[in-house]
């Protein structure tokens, strides 16, 4: 389904003029905040949740959630998306950039940050 070879196009996209990680993670944040809808579901260790918004933390992107437990941030590298999504997509190129194996995503061929 997915293929490092075309995340790694993606996340090459994304990352184009960035300077270090700060900067790559800010890249990151704000494609998926641009391109994908939110607020947004998700699943966390399988739980359901429904992502609100992205902050930058100290080691990475962090993800906004509510969920049936309550409301706090997580490692967005921990959700999961519905494969067929954008948010999917973006999401299993971050992971890929981070050296973590992509969750299921549709690939999106032609799909470049910008268009």
């Amino acid at each position: 389904m997915t293929e490092p070879d075309d995340l790694d196009a993606v996340v090459e996209d994304i990352i184009v003029d960035c300077y270090g990680d700060d900067e790559q993670d800010t890249a990151f944040l704000t494609v998926f905040e641009e391109e994908c809808q939110l607020p947004t579901t998700a699943t966390l260790l399988g739980i359901p949740v429904t992502v609100t918004g992205l902050n930058l933390g100290r080691r990475g992107l962090l993800a906004i959630c509510e969920g049936p437990h309550g409301a706090g941030e997580v490692s967005f590298a921990d959700l999961a998306f519905a494969p067929d999504t954008l948010a999917a997509w973006v999401h299993a190129a971050y992971r890929h950039h981070l050296g973590l194996p992509p969750f299921p995503a549709q690939p999106r061929p032609g799909w470049r940050w910008g268009d």
